[in-house]
């Protein structure tokens, strides 16, 4: 099954737009939205009917930090743009898109992935994963052989070694990358907004 994974979408109904597209017609079968679905860009709105349409069909979107700021206090020190966005964001969004927001999980596990924003060691502190040792506390905590995340706005793949240390690389733009089940992988996703 080919799944169609969108990072970071934040509000940009242009690059949502087409990631889905080029999913579409790369014969995408399943979608996952991983997080932060607002944030900064002028179409939360529009993005989020686009989302929740997809959900209704059986895509799987979950809790982002900007997602949750729309609905809750902020509970980390954000920018003082990321600050401007959020009240800007929450004056665009009435209940029903509030609503669906606080409903959206911080993880969600299908088979042997789990999907999740940030750091699957901490979801709820939105903790980035930006280097190995980081990679193998989230690999460790979701005990699952692939584990895709958000977050961080580039795109990374980590795995263990044979000396059971994590690595990284960052995957060439099309090329396919054989991810073996006998070790463990984390693929950091990018941003599609």
């Amino acid at each position: 099954m080919k799944i169609a994974l969108l990072a970071d979408v934040h509000a940009n109904l242009e690059a949502l737009s087409v990631c889905l597209a080029h999913a579409e017609a790369a014969g995408a079968e399943h979608w996952v939205f991983l997080g932060d679905l607002v944030g900064y860009g002028a179409d939360p709105q529009a993005v989020l009917d686009i989302v929740m349409a997809y959900v209704d069909t059986g895509a799987v979107a979950i809790l982002g930090n900007h997602d949750e700021a729309v609905f809750r206090d902020i509970r980390y020190e954000p920018s003082a743009a990321a600050r401007r966005s959020t009240e800007w964001t929450r004056t665009q969004l009435g209940p029903d898109y509030r609503a669906f927001l606080a409903d959206l999980p911080m993880t969600a596990r299908e088979g042997d992935r789990l999907y999740v924003h940030a750091s699957a060691a901490d979801p709820e502190q939105w903790s980035y994963v930006t280097e190995p040792v980081l990679a193998r506390r989230s690999l460790q905590a979701a005990g699952l052989p692939y584990v895709f995340s958000g977050h961080v706005h580039e795109p990374t793949l980590y795995y263990f070694g044979a000396d059971g240390r994590p690595q990284a690389f960052v995957p060439a733009s099309g090329a396919v990358v054989p991810v073996p089940a006998r070790r463990q992988w984390l693929s950091i996703d990018g941003t599609c907004g």
